[in-house]
């Protein structure tokens, strides 16, 4: 019995084969996710300073903002691959999802500054 580099593989019921389930793009949704539980945490810290946030927190927010951005990138080219498609657009979305909330917040921001 070989251990290998192993891919998760669907397979029919027949026994053939079936396309590869993306792996990345599904960690870089999930990477996503992370940086929306990270925005709703400096939401609450906001509010819970009563919008008096520290500098670094403004900080973890731009982070936050660059790991959501470098994520969507990620999995927009992950839809060039050969794995299973509806897993790859339901990654996709999920980032472009994260990327609006991250994106409103800021041009909320950018308009009431």
């Amino acid at each position: 019995m070989s251990i290998g580099r192993g891919r998760f593989h669907r397979r029919s019921s027949y026994g053939n084969q079936l396309k590869a389930l993306p792996v990345e793009a599904m960690y870089a949704a999930g990477v996503s996710l992370g940086t929306l539980v990270l925005y709703v945490a400096i939401m609450v810290g906001s509010v819970c300073l009563s919008g008096e946030t520290p500098k670094w927190l403004g900080g973890l927010g731009t982070i936050g903002f660059l790991v959501a951005l470098c994520a969507l990138i990620y999995n927009i080219g992950q839809m060039k691959t050969k794995t299973e498609l509806k897993y790859r657009a339901t990654c996709l979305v999920i980032s472009s999802v994260v990327m609006i909330v991250w994106m409103a917040t800021l041009v909320v921001g950018l308009v009431r500054g």
